[in-house]
């Protein structure tokens, strides 16, 4: 098993139940922003005002809309933890949907690293469309550890892609790279999507979904497509979708 340490996050102090307030549970949500995480902008715009985590709702939060790149996106964003079952059935639907999509433009390829894989739930369905397909994982978290033990992924890697360590390891090693709603929950979009166009080989090819499972409204970065084609890339799907598969050309970094 191959895998490298994670970073020790901070959490808070346990509360004893006697002190426990009683209120229910709230998703934990990341840092809210004052810039827009594709482009960096702060001029940004409520697209559609909910009921946020500042408000104490439990599963919203607004949607904002950068006035410069035109990003749409969840601030704060709320961050991957127990899903409700209705939700994770859509999630292992458009998984279906998704591996599908892959199979129409490269129906065999022999390695696939899936980013932000969690249990390595995606990797579990696509495994019916490509059986022949070596399957690697790579999470922030240690989910990704027990996904090997279950033998889910046949390798997994603890960590980011925008590691130096993880990235030097894994350059042009894999034919496909998936990242099933995983941009718009980190930091910097734009150099985690660089990151695995690193890890992909020349003609290799890139499954990006950005669907929210929870809105009909996928939150989508419209600069997407143009990024990709700067990174020498062809779209091979709509670039406006919230779903985008593109092949890196011999050119591409």
């Amino acid at each position: 098993m191959s895998y490298v340490p994670a970073y020790v996050s901070c959490r808070e102090p346990l509360v004893s139940a006697t002190s426990a307030p009683s209120v229910p549970p709230v998703p934990p949500y990341g840092p809210y922003r004052e810039d827009c995480p594709w482009c960096g902008s702060r001029r940004l715009r409520a697209r559609l005002r909910g009921d946020g985590p500042r408000q104490g709702a439990p599963h919203r939060s607004p949607v904002e809309r950068c006035a410069d790149c035109r990003h749409v996106f969840r601030n704060p964003p709320l961050t991957p933890g127990p899903e409700h079952p209705l939700v994770r059935a859509g999630v292992r639907f458009r998984h279906r949907l998704a591996a599908r999509v892959l199979y129409r433009h490269c129906p065999e390829p022999e390695s696939w690293l899936d980013v932000g894989t969690g249990d390595a739930e995606f990797p579990l369905t696509a495994r019916t469309h490509f059986p022949y397909t070596a399957f690697d994982g790579l999470d922030a978290t240690h989910r990704v550890l027990r996904a090997r033990a279950v033998e889910r992924v046949e390798e997994a890697f603890v960590g980011r892609l925008t590691d130096p360590h993880i990235a030097a390891r894994l350059r042009e090693r894999y034919d496909v790279v998936s990242l099933f709603q995983y941009l718009e929950r980190v930091v910097d979009p734009r150099a985690e999507l660089r990151a695995a166009l690193r890890v992909l080989r020349p003609g290799g090819h890139l499954l990006v979904d950005v669907a929210d499972p929870r809105r009909l409204l996928p939150v989508h970065p419209l600069g997407l497509g143009a990024e990709l084609v700067a990174q020498g890339c062809t779209i091979l799907t709509g670039s406006r979708g919230h779903r985008v598969v593109a092949r890196k050309d011999g050119s591409a970094p």
